[in-house]
């Protein structure tokens, strides 16, 4: 019920809004207002001379200022007025008179041609005038500035001239000179003759390889050359003083029959330090000991060394200064002093690579006497390799485990990293104090894993591994 309710309220307000709006549509509109004039206006009959403030009298002063502005400025006469424009228009022009048609220009005489003067025109830069017609008649000239040759004489009424007969001796003559052959000098020196020997022999040769075979059986002489080299006597002699060398005869026997990389230890004995002869003996790798050569027991120690099985170096300086004269006398007496050195080794206090001139003239001395040649690693080891392109068995002390200074334990150390480096190269050369620790700290590194890497070796086989 409240739902038909609400419907019929919505839908009447829907009806009666329409029918206003119809309704306002269709009422006309309210009339207008008419707006106000200024002849509506009421009058002002009221006097405004008393609102407007003025002053009812005027005073004298001003009644005299006006008379002195009245007699001071002249009156404007029409003489300054700015004259008027003619506006009038201008006259029409007329259009009938002979002055309005067209003026035609003449035509010329001559056709529209263009006419030359008898004067040359003068011709612009860069022109130049033609070159002249020769004249058929005229006869031509040679320049004789320089001096021209000779022309040859024409035959008339002849296409190809016949050669004379002069001319056909010479011919003939320089044919003969062409053909006859140039007398060289006779080559009489052992290499022409040996030359001629060989092309002798192989024509032999190459006749009887071209000769059929008559007997299976039939044997040939064997021909050798002269000039060939061959495996004798001289090969002998050169393995024998190789083997007779002290770096090869004063060495220990090695095998390193699994090729790991080889290692040496060198011993320096400085005299100062006690140690066990019988720990250094039952050390079960080699070792080597380098002896100074001016030690006043040097040849004493140098045989008792080699007689237990070790290597032994001869560790020598030399003066920064000496020459080489010097250096040629000192080597010789360094290495006088014993027969059992297998090599020599640079000292620790001036060394052998104070100059080129130290280091050249021991790689001399050594080449001379055949011993072998370890150097302290200096630089770029520019000394050793020299030596060892030389043909010096050489090489470069990789590192000192021990100083004197150092403990068993930071021996052991570096020792290690010697074997780690002998991994990356040929081999390394690792130089220690002959003391009991060094040797105490050699036995228990030798016991570890790290020692069965490398193959330890005499220094020998080092200098000829290791380069």
């Amino acid at each position: 019920m409240l739902r038909g309710l609400f419907s019929g309220v919505f839908w009447g307000a829907i009806l009666v809004g329409g029918v206003l709006a119809v309704t306002s549509l269709l009422s006309p509109l309210p009339a207008t207002v008419k707006p106000q004039t200024n002849a509506d206006a009421p009058a002002d009959t009221e006097d405004t001379s008393q609102d407007s403030g003025a002053v009812a009298q005027e005073s004298q002063a001003d009644a005299v200022m006006e008379e002195a502005i009245a007699t001071v400025v002249p009156e404007a006469d029409g003489s300054d007025a700015p004259p008027l424009s003619n506006t009038a228009s201008a006259p029409k022009p007329e259009t009938g008179t002979e002055a309005a048609a067209l003026a035609v220009p003449d035509a010329p005489e001559s056709g529209g041609a263009v006419e030359l003067n008898e004067e040359t025109p003068v011709l612009p830069n860069p022109q130049a005038e033609s070159p002249a017609v020769p004249v058929p008649d005229s006869e031509l000239s040679i320049s004789t500035n320089p001096t021209q040759s000779v022309a040859p004489d024409v035959v008339e009424n002849e296409a190809f001239p016949t050669p004379s007969e002069n001319d056909a001796a010479a011919e003939a003559e320089s044919l003969v000179t062409e053909a006859a052959p140039i007398e060289e000098a006779e080559d009489i020196t052992p290499s022409a003759e040996a030359a001629e020997e060989d092309m002798v022999e192989e024509a032999a040769v190459r006749e009887s390889l071209l000769k059929p075979a008559t007997d299976l059986n039939e044997t040939f002489e064997q021909r050798t050359s002269t000039r060939l080299p061959t495996v004798g006597a001289n090969e002998e002699e050169s393995v024998e003083a190789l083997a007779s060398r002290p770096v090869e005869a004063n060495a220990e026997q090695f095998e390193n029959a699994e090729e790991k990389p080889v290692m040496a230890i060198v011993l320096v004995d400085t005299g100062e330090a006690a140690f066990d002869m019988e720990a250094l003996e039952s050390f079960p790798y080699p070792l080597s000991i380098a002896v100074n050569t001016l030690d006043p027991n040097v040849a004493e120690k140098a045989a008792d060394y080699r007689a237990r099985g070790f290597e032994v170096l001869a560790m020598v300086d030399m003066p920064a200064d000496a020459s080489a004269g010097d250096v040629e006398q000192a080597m010789q007496a360094h290495l006088s002093v014993s027969d059992s050195f297998v090599a020599v080794m640079e000292g620790l206090d001036d060394g052998l690579q104070s100059s080129k001139v130290i280091s050249d003239q021991v790689t001399e001395a050594l080449l001379a006497s055949g011993h072998g040649l370890l150097m302290q690693s200096n630089g770029l080891n520019t000394a050793q390799k020299l030596a060892a392109k030389e043909g010096v068995p050489s090489s470069t002390v990789f590192r000192a485990f021990d100083t004197g200074e150092q403990t068993a334990v930071v021996m052991r150390r570096f020792l290690d990293g010697a074997a780690f480096k002998a991994g990356q190269e040929q081999g390394v050369v690792m130089v220690g104090q002959l003391r009991d620790e060094a040797i105490s700290a050699l036995l228990l590194w030798a016991l570890q894993d790290r020692a069965g890497t490398v193959a330890m070796a005499p220094v020998s086989a080092a200098l000829v591994t290791i380069n």
